[in-house]
């Protein structure tokens, strides 16, 4: 904080700001924090792969998105709101990665722009249009080469104000490594969105985790939590589950909830085309409440795999899984501690197979512990009870 751009990035000589020390450091860089910041402007690069931490590890230090948060553009997208930090690649290049160890990033709440929703592409040149729309989220990457945001140790993303806290898209990848946290302090947590139009899908943040396309996978030891809205939202792409995703609320104000139970899906929301998601065997999901489902998954080609050992448990007035279109479910996990709701809902020809490790028990269920509708297939290897 008492740094300046002007100096050579030494520590005794730090820079002042993010932007100046992404745009100095070499590939395989480490940029050391020294204390508390508050960025204004986006650190974006392209084509390497950079740490950012503490300088010390035991005391982490928080980058802060500040007030009135510099638009950028791109080819793209014209002019735009951008995350703290962007992670990019040039068509042909090298792959880009970024590396966050026990450092703080917190959105604040915090947000440019009125509309939530997708940024547009293909804006000509002078089209400052998709600057009403919100930033995309606290770390982002659209790389079109293999690259990977990792969240190692004490890596922690807290409060983000707009569409996610971490957005990967086309060949990028998110991995959370044992000791991260995605959260919203509770103290922070207010109604996401906007409820002007019922009608608008597009009204509200897309969730935690946002892919479209890319892969997401949380080891475990990680955390998504205290998130109102969604932990991870999936519009295509590879999502692996191994850590805990606990004490989501569920907001109908979120991007592409559906019209009929307004939140959809809680925990994981699954859509697109060949998405997956896969709970291992260290999974947790728990502490679901807010309507809609604790994993929702829907289109053809899209598919749900539990572990053995993987539970989701402790869901509230929330469906516990909702396949519809065409999906499909193969569940060797638990599912317990339902209440007021469903365990399992198949509808629209969704199929779905409890394997001989797969538990439905202890739930306190409205129409049935499973429920199918409208074509849906269900085999029964494993067990179900009360």
């Amino acid at each position: 904080s008492s740094g300046s751009d002007g100096n050579g990035g030494t520590q005794t000589a730090p820079y002042a700001t993010l932007v100046k020390a992404v745009t100095e450091a070499e590939d395989g860089s480490t940029i050391y924090v020294m204390s508390n910041l508050t960025m204004t402007k986006c650190a974006r690069y392209y084509d390497k792969d950079l740490t950012i931490t503490s300088l010390d590890p035991n005391n982490p230090v928080t980058i802060s998105r500040g007030t009135e948060f510099d638009p950028q553009s791109d080819h793209a997208r014209s002019w735009y709101n951008p995350a703290m930090v962007e992670v990019q690649t040039h068509a042909g290049g090298e792959g880009a990665g970024l590396t966050l160890t026990n450092i703080i990033f917190d959105d604040a709440r915090k947000h440019e722009g009125t509309v939530f929703a997708q940024a547009s592409s293909g804006k000509s040149e002078g089209d400052e249009s998709n600057k009403i729309y919100v930033q995309d989220a606290i770390i982002a990457s659209n790389a079109t080469v293999p690259s990977t945001i990792t969240l190692g140790e004490g890596a922690v993303l807290r409060n983000f104000g707009g569409m996610s806290a971490v957005r990967v898209t086309d060949q990028a990848k998110l991995v959370m490594k044992s000791g991260s946290v995605i959260e919203d302090e509770p103290a922070v947590i207010t109604t996401r969105g906007s409820d002007a139009d019922k009608e608008d899908a597009a009204k509200g943040p897309a969730g935690a985790v946002w892919l479209q396309g890319g892969s997401f996978t949380m080891e475990a030891g990680t955390k998504i939590q205290n998130v109102n809205g969604r932990a991870v939202y999936a519009d295509g792409g590879e999502v692996t589950i191994g850590g805990t995703i606990s004490g989501i609320t569920g907001n109908a104000n979120m991007w592409q909830a559906t019209k009929k139970d307004g939140t959809s899906g809680t925990a994981i929301h699954l859509r697109g085309e060949n998405a997956s998601a896969v709970l291992t065997s260290t999974a947790v999901i728990e502490k679901i409440s807010g309507g809609g489902s604790a994993v929702f998954v829907t289109g053809s080609g899209n598919k749900l795999t539990t572990d053995p050992g993987s539970i989701i448990k402790d869901v509230a007035n929330t469906t516990g899984i909702y396949c519809s279109f065409n999906s499909d479910a193969q569940l060797s996990g638990k599912i317990t501690g339902v209440k007021n709701s469903i365990a399992l809902s198949l509808n629209d020809s969704a199929a779905a197979v409890l394997e001989k490790e797969g538990i439905i028990c202890n739930n306190a269920c409205t129409t049935a512990a499973v429920y199918l509708r409208a074509g849906a297939q269900f085999k029964i290897h494993g067990k179900i009870s009360d």
